[in-house]
């Protein structure tokens, strides 16, 4: 995950540029500042040297013992500055007369005024004396005082350097702490779903986010009205619906029995063949409604082999599809899977009945079990193009064969309440036809 792709992580960038940034301007200006004052003190402090020099001058240019006036006004200068500064003293000509040791031979200005001036790289003092017939320049040079400023700036700015991942680290983990509720509120509204829309304590929550909970609960409280109504009325449908059917089902039967040809048992028998339908779509919405109410729940795993091979020997007592299955169970003859019984029956019923009916005409069907307790159920038949997309509600393929296209969508609903993966292929694995649909249930 990229940093910037959390609010933790925008968050820390975001005040460690700001935090830059102002540190920045801070030092900018602190180094000017810092500049200026350093200026001052050293040109404060080459006026005192200056003035300091003067008697010396004068005694060593009108006084004894010339020959000792170089040594003595540089010992002067240098105990004062620690090496620094240099010294010219020079007469109304502008010819040097004395100079320290380490300053040029040359004049270091062309005209003797009074104060400040720059030249050559020289920060220069000049102080007449003698009544303007000599003249003491002390200079320094500006490489030196931007040394000074530059080592101030940098004794404030490595701390700064130091501190910044420091406080980069100190605030991500400050914000990690504080926005771990929100992580903790996500994680809560993820495994809330249609089996699981119990409310979001809001407790331990900040008011911020406990607010956030309150909407989330109070929309999970209309969806679970709405998601129990809709339950509620699919099954009271359901159940009311198979008495009258079965009824319109019998006297059907009975004006089939009581037509003297075969032109007035036609109609009867379209009649009946509607009504079957209705009494197929009925049971699939009853199976539907046990879906949604969460019948995969079990309290004991379920012997996956045992109830396939009663399911399919219900299915080969019609006499159509006799000699049409084949079952393959595990050599232990054992395969146990997380499941309720009776919601294991719907899935084969559902998977079973599909392949019989939108397969090949006659067709094999095979269902097979393994070891690691995967289902699956293979017919022959033509390829069906996107087969994914028939685990929505009334999804149907391109079949002319009759059925409510909810077969599919009631085993995905099961399948998702035990945490069980539905795959569907077309073509079948190892065929060049035919559909397959692969379960894989988690362990028992």
């Amino acid at each position: 995950m990229r940093v910037l792709d959390s609010l933790a992580g925008r968050v820390v960038v975001s005040l460690i540029l700001l935090t830059v940034a102002f540190g920045l301007v801070a030092a900018g200006t602190g180094s000017i500042t810092l500049h200026r004052e350093i200026n001052e003190a050293m040109d404060s402090s080459m006026q005192e040297s200056a003035r300091r020099l003067l008697p010396l001058v004068i005694d060593d240019l009108f006084g004894r013992e010339p020959s000792q006036s170089p040594r003595r006004l540089a010992e002067a200068v240098s105990d004062d500055d620690g090496g620094r500064l240099i010294f010219q003293v020079r007469d109304a000509g502008g010819r040097v007369l004395i100079h320290s040791y380490d300053a040029p031979a040359e004049p270091l200005t062309a005209e003797l005024v009074q104060g400040f001036s720059e030249a050559s790289g020289w920060r220069i003092y000049t102080e007449p004396a003698v009544s303007g017939t000599v003249f003491i320049q002390v200079a320094e040079l500006d490489a030196r005082r931007n040394e000074e400023t530059l080592e101030a700036a940098t004794g404030f700015l490595i701390p700064m350097v130091i501190l910044i991942p420091l406080s980069a680290l100190v605030a991500w983990l400050t914000l990690a702490r504080f926005l771990r509720p929100i992580a903790t509120l996500r994680g809560e509204i993820s495994a809330r779903h249609g089996d699981n829309l119990a409310p979001i304590r809001t407790d331990d929550l900040p008011s911020e986010l406990a607010a956030i909970a309150k909407s989330v609960n109070s929309l999970m409280r209309r969806l679970n009205m709405a998601l129990d109504a809709e339950k509620e009325f699919t099954a009271n449908a359901a159940h009311e619906l198979r008495t009258p059917i079965a009824g319109a089902l019998a006297q059907t039967e009975r004006l089939i029995a009581e037509a003297s040809n075969e032109a007035e048992k036609r109609r009867p028998r379209q009649i009946r063949a509607a009504l079957s339908d209705l009494a197929d779509l009925s049971e699939k919405l009853m199976q539907l409604a046990r879906a949604d109410a969460g019948v995969a729940v079990a309290g004991k795993p379920a012997d996956l082999a045992a109830v396939a091979a009663l399911v399919v020997e219900d299915f080969e007592q019609r006499g159509q599809n006799k000699g049409r299955l084949r079952l393959k169970t595990p050599d232990n003859g054992k395969a146990l899977v997380a499941i309720d019984t009776d919601a294991l029956a719907i899935i084969l019923r559902n998977l079973i009945e599909n392949a019989l009916r939108h397969g090949t005409e006659g067709g094999e069907v095979v269902i097979r079990i393994t070891d690691d307790a995967r289902l699956s159920v293979v017919n022959q038949g033509p390829v069906v193009p996107a087969p994914d997309g028939l685990v929505k509600r009334f999804e149907r393929g391109e079949t002319r064969a009759e059925g409510s296209g909810l077969g599919l969508a009631i085993v995905n609903r099961i399948l998702q309440q035990i945490g069980a993966t539905l795959t569907l292929d077309s073509p079948a694995s190892g065929q060049q036809d035919g559909f397959e649909a692969t379960i894989r249930f988690p362990a028992a």
